[in-house]
């Protein structure tokens, strides 16, 4: 119940619970993590008003204990970090020990991290301090650096020349925080340097020079050494090296910025054992190159069901690694392809589209189903040949089936409609969605009041009339999309640090 927010139901648990006298700590941070989540913000406040735990920490031998609460207390400061209620959480940090609920080192990390991702710099260092004092170990003090840089590195810039100036202040301030964690004996991980070197990808021109040598130092600063001053080859594929995954992926978006598909490949070779995420980003470095053949070799290479369904995998060589892709692989290339707007582009992206469904088993979303639609109807009805017909058509049809905002699919079969009723083709004919589609009742409520026709321009009805209408709409299902995702967007919950 918590997990998905179903408050009216947990409420309901609770007072079972709390009628059989079982009501315990658990029991509140369970109830809390369920009206957080469905942000029921005040609900989760009284709550706690009511059923925080009593505690007294044995100070005696110096350690640092944890309220029982401060996991329902630390999911209310985050969700309210979240919702862009940060003065909320500040407050909500003080209630906590005004009611002797100490702020713990997961607590610090949210706070930090969305105070950062606000410009609140002075106030998120002023928090590093006081988690500072807590006496934690070393290691538990990294995730909140991480949050803190993550913040201030976070993609609230623009590509102005403002903008670009604000971003290369805070990637100096980044480097500076990242000085102070060696200096305070705090290791760097992964992650710190992953953060990093994205900041410094997104500099105009690209800092990929500064940032293969970032990760160079630290790698001989910080690798841990035995006696005989060996260090074991599996410890720099896991640690701060240029052939741990995560970093060189993050490298490989630089250069991918940077227009430097060469350095991206050696990047990526670099890489023991990579994982789709390094793929879809080697890929779309070299989309962003306008090298399509290239991306289209490395697709190739490495991504066989085949060799991914083998029942012995065997990895002698780079040759038999086998990544199975996913739906952002496919978007990626097929996206490429489309732009290229030549029939042959065009049939070998059909093809790919009907090998990610039949055998891959990988299904589009919103996504990809306006990307190809988009792309497909740009040109207007009179290049339509029956092969986009049918193409265009399946896509919608698969769209059919997934989760849209307001009308936007309804949208999208206007215009698809518009295209049919227009082109030369009449394959639509035989095909039961579409002679259905092109039956639908048409008019607008708003439309048939007025006396006005709905269908008037063609397929501009979707948009301005360039096709372009993913970008068109204020709310396009692609935003909500990737906010459900979480992509492009620096959450602020410390699990994720």
């Amino acid at each position: 119940m918590a997990e998905i927010g179903d408050v009216n139901e947990a409420m309901e648990l609770s007072k079972i619970v709390e009628s059989k006298g079982l009501w315990d700590h658990v029991t509140t941070n369970t109830l809390v993590k369920a009206a957080v989540t469905a942000e029921e913000f005040e609900m989760a406040e009284d709550i706690l008003s009511m059923h925080t735990a009593s505690f007294s920490v044995d100070t005696a031998n110096g350690r640092h204990v944890n309220h029982p609460n401060i996991e329902a207390y630390t999911e209310l400061v985050n969700g309210y970090a979240k919702a862009g209620h940060l003065d909320k959480g500040l407050g909500m940090m003080q209630l906590m020990r005004k009611r002797g609920v100490e702020p713990n080192e997961y607590t610090y990390t949210c706070i930090v991290g969305a105070l950062a991702r606000s410009n609140k710099v002075r106030q998120a260092k002023k928090m590093i301090e006081y988690a500072l004092n807590l006496n934690l170990p070393r290691k538990k003090l990294t995730p909140i650096y991480n949050a803190f840089i993550s913040g201030l590195l976070s993609d609230n810039w623009s590509d102005n020349v403002e903008g670009q100036a604000s971003h290369a202040a805070s990637v100096i301030d980044a480097l500076s925080m990242l000085q102070e964690m060696q200096d305070l004996n705090i290791r760097p991980n992964v992650v710190t340097v992953s953060v990093v070197i994205d900041g410094l990808g997104r500099c105009n021109p690209p800092r990929c020079n500064d940032a293969k040598d970032l990760v160079q130092h630290l790698e001989f600063t910080l690798r841990p050494k035995s006696g005989t001053g060996y260090t074991r080859p599996d410890v720099n594929a896991r640690g701060i090296s240029l052939s741990n995954r995560k970093i060189a992926t993050a490298l490989i978006r630089a250069y991918g910025r940077g227009n430097d598909v060469e350095s991206a490949m050696k990047a990526f070779r670099r890489i023991s054992v990579p994982d789709v995420v390094a793929l879809n980003t080697l890929i779309d470095a070299c989309c962003r190159c306008d090298q399509l053949k290239i991306a289209l070799e490395v697709f190739g290479k490495y991504v066989s069901f085949e060799r991914w369904n083998s029942d012995i995998p065997t990895i002698d060589s780079a040759d038999d690694i086998a990544i199975k892709p996913d739906v952002v692989t496919y978007t990626t290339l097929i996206s490429s392809l489309l732009q290229l707007k030549s029939k042959a582009a065009t049939k070998r992206a059909i093809k790919m589209y009907r090998d990610m469904k039949q055998t891959w088993m990988i299904y589009p979303d919103t996504f990809l189903v306006d990307t190809i639609l988009s792309a497909m109807i740009s040109s207007g009805p009179i290049e339509f040949n029956d092969d986009d017909v049918r193409f265009t058509l399946t896509v919608l049809r698969d769209g059919e089936f997934l989760e849209w905002e307001g009308r936007q699919y309804e949208r999208r079969k206007r215009a698809v409609r518009a295209i049919l009723v227009g082109c030369s083709s009449e394959v639509w004919k035989n095909d039961e969605f579409a002679y259905g589609l092109m039956n639908e009742d048409t008019e607008d409520p708003l439309f048939k009041k007025k006396g006005w026709n709905e269908i008037d321009s063609g397929f501009r009805l979707w948009g301005s009339g360039d096709g372009n209408f993913a970008e068109q709409e204020e709310n396009t299902s692609v935003d909500s999309f990737l906010a459900s995702k979480g992509w492009n967007d620096m959450n602020s919950g410390f699990r994720l640090l």
